[in-house]
């Protein structure tokens, strides 16, 4: 076996050509199999090394910009190939963008990679503390992907261990872009047990390889021992019903289906339930209808509500700016509350937008149509923001896309006690963009300390607790809804809502240090 993964270094290493960047595109588009839904994590450990071998073999600074890109273009591919899928809803209008969404934001993205292997490779990949050196490079890729332009953080490496919940706990101290630093180095190690220049297996490069095999373990069994010591205590006096009405999302929109789709919500928050409902939950745009300015539909859900109940769901709604019938009108992504009497008790606007889906980039210059458009683009709310109503304890609404920002999520001097995110996933039918959704939206609960309230369209309708377990869950496609009390938070803050993200710098600054002294000592050389 050792002489066998000897044998596969070398060839890597000796790879010229389209046959290096063939190779870096398939182990990147293998990478992409540690994330949900296939959650093949081990496929890191075997990828990463693939990716040091690459380099190891490269001989200019463009060569090692194209290996990495390479790789990181099949793990993209791979990864976002389900926004595509948004464009089928009306595919007459949008069959011109299939290439740009399919390849073009992969290839896009794939540049801050390019860049990380050619900086590893300037430093010096063939070394132990280069490896290190390509971890630190390749988080700082991901860390500029998810900050960068608006920033698109989807699939940020440390997101493989969303349902390793033992591993996951980390987040609750250095977050997400430091269990992601985390993982790089100790994926990329296992290439130190085959020296770069021929040779058997490396006695020092096995020995740090099963130093972080070592790591990973104790990391994961302090995860469990936090784990041990989660508590199952709810709010007192709160019973929520989360609705999924698996409405089709061009369906929705027909005039002749927007009744029965408001008719099929009505009939799934009233059904008869166990015990007494006392706030329901509605997903992202939930209607076709703009409750907020449609009192009568108000009035059709209020005569069902039993005294003292909410309903929170996402809408549409509108306004204008001042000069009367002249004036622009504005349309609003939003969550509001409606109470026993009809009345929009609360209420939130979306801030952060999607890009070319809600709004325009370069609107002055580009005069084409957003994909979830209302024949123009949306305008933003201010956010986040804690939003009280009565019988709730506060929270922090989140809509749709909004939960992917680690660090984000909740209001500053205003903490929250839950999150709660409406979302409308029914764009992508059956892709894995709804299962990765979730399971990055759960990834907040545990980095706050927060359990997360969440309603979507089609799926994946959940509750989880501030330790990132599933309370309730409803899955793709499964019309129904989901009673469930509401978990307490974390009785003290997580260490990351608190200090963010200068632990995640400080351990950067550590290894940055570390790999530094290899490259200068030269002590070793596995």
């Amino acid at each position: 076996m050792i002489h066998w993964f000897s044998l596969w270094a070398k060839h890597l290493r000796a790879a010229q050509g389209w046959r290096r960047l063939a190779q870096a595109f398939l182990y990147g588009a293998i990478a992409a199999l540690a994330f949900p839904p296939f959650n093949a994590v081990a496929a890191l450990w075997f990828c990463f090394p693939a990716l040091a071998f690459l380099l190891q073999g490269t001989r200019t600074l463009r060569q090692a910009f194209a290996v990495g890109w390479s790789f990181a273009f099949g793990l993209l591919t791979i990864s976002f190939y389900w926004i595509a899928g948004s464009l089928f809803v009306d595919i007459k209008t949008f069959w011109w963008a299939l290439p740009f969404s399919v390849f073009g934001l992969p290839a896009a993205m794939a540049l801050y990679y390019g860049f990380a292997a050619m900086a590893a490779r300037r430093w010096g990949v063939e070394r132990g503390g280069g490896l290190v050196a390509l971890a630190l490079f390749w988080f700082l890729a991901d860390f500029a992907r998810g900050h960068l332009l608006t920033g698109f953080p989807w699939d940020v490496t440390g997101y493989v261990w969303s349902d390793v919940l033992p591993v996951l706990q980390l987040s609750s101290v250095i977050g997400l872009y430091g269990l992601t630093l985390v993982t790089l180095v100790l994926a990329v190690l296992p290439a130190a047990c085959f020296p770069a220049r021929g040779g058997a297996l490396s006695r020092s490069g096995l020995a740090v390889l099963v130093a972080s095999l070592v790591g990973l373990a104790a990391v994961a069994g302090w995860g469990q021992g936090r784990l041990s010591h989660a508590s199952d205590a709810v709010a007192d006096g709160v019973r929520l019903r989360l609705v999924q009405p698996g409405m089709g999302q061009a369906l929705k929109w027909k005039a002749d289906q927007r009744e029965l789709n408001f008719e099929r919500l009505l009939d799934l928050s009233f059904a008869p339930a166990q015990k007494p409902v006392t706030h329901i939950v509605w997903p992202e745009t939930a209607t076709a209808f703009y409750l907020v300015e449609d009192a009568e539909h108000r009035r059709e859900l209020a005569v069902r509500m039993t005294p003292g109940t909410s309903v929170i769901t996402g809408v549409v709604r509108t306004d204008r700016s001042a000069g009367g019938e002249a004036a622009t009108k504005r349309y609003y992504n939003a969550i509001i509350a409606i109470d026993d009497h009809g009345r929009v008790v609360a209420g939130y606007d979306k801030f952060h937008l999607v890009p070319f889906g809600e709004y325009m980039p370069l609107r002055s210059l580009l005069s084409l149509p957003t994909v979830a458009g209302m024949g123009t683009d949306f305008s933003s709310g201010a956010g986040p923001r804690t939003t009280r109503v009565a019988g709730l304890p506060p929270f922090s609404p989140l809509i749709c896309y909004e939960a992917i920002f680690s660090g984000a999520v909740v209001e500053k001097g205003d903490p929250p006690q839950f999150l709660l995110n409406a979302t409308n996933d029914a764009w992508y039918e059956h892709t894995i963009g709804p299962y990765q959704h979730f399971a990055i939206a759960r990834v907040r609960a545990v980095e706050e300390g927060l359990p997360l309230v969440r309603a979507a369209n089609m799926g994946v309708t959940a509750v989880v607790d501030a330790y990132g377990r599933v309370r309730a869950r409803l899955g793709w496609e499964q019309a129904g809804f989901v009673d469930s009390d509401l978990p307490l938070p974390l009785p003290a803050p997580t260490p990351y809502s608190q200090d963010r993200d200068r632990p995640l710098w400080m351990l950067f600054g550590l290894l940055l240090c570390g790999a530094t002294c290899f490259r200068w000592a030269g002590s070793w050389k596995p």
